[in-house]
């Protein structure tokens, strides 16, 4: 009888720990305050990494005041990476100039900021294996 609870006590433990799932929240500041939406992606893999078929998950957030908050529920343990930008203009996509380089506010998990190109999913990946919380400061606003 004592090997059967302790049995089933250690499937319990492994299920829960193979199953378990936590909440992210994102934290975006430095928004121009007021104007239109900011949208959020979160990634869970190298490859697709910013493209915006590959996303876990997605958010629109109006942009009330110039700082948001939205948490991604219910996400199994594992690496995270987090793209945001905000659409001033509400025009549903993230504009940019002729070299390709965005006109909105754009940010990355960990606030990595680029110098001539956009990270890669190693430089912006997060580890969530309990509730886990990220700031992201805007830039080119």
């Amino acid at each position: 009888m004592l090997q059967k609870i302790i049995g089933m006590v250690l499937l319990i433990t492994i299920n829960t720990t193979l199953f378990a799932q936590y909440h992210f929240t994102v934290e975006v500041s430095d928004l121009v305050p007021d104007k239109g939406y900011v949208y959020l992606g979160i990634y869970n893999k190298k490859g697709g990494f910013l493209k915006e078929k590959s996303t876990v998950a997605n958010a629109k957030v109006k942009a009330t005041g110039n700082k948001v908050s939205y948490t991604f529920k219910d996400l199994p343990v594992g690496e995270y990476a987090v793209a945001v930008y905000q659409d001033v203009n509400n025009n549903g996509k993230c504009d940019r100039n002729m070299i390709g380089y965005p006109t909105e506010g754009f940010g990355f998990s960990k606030n990595y900021r680029p110098k001539l190109s956009a990270p890669s999913f190693d430089d912006v990946k997060i580890n969530v294996k309990q509730p886990t919380k990220a700031s992201i400061a805007l830039m080119g606003n």
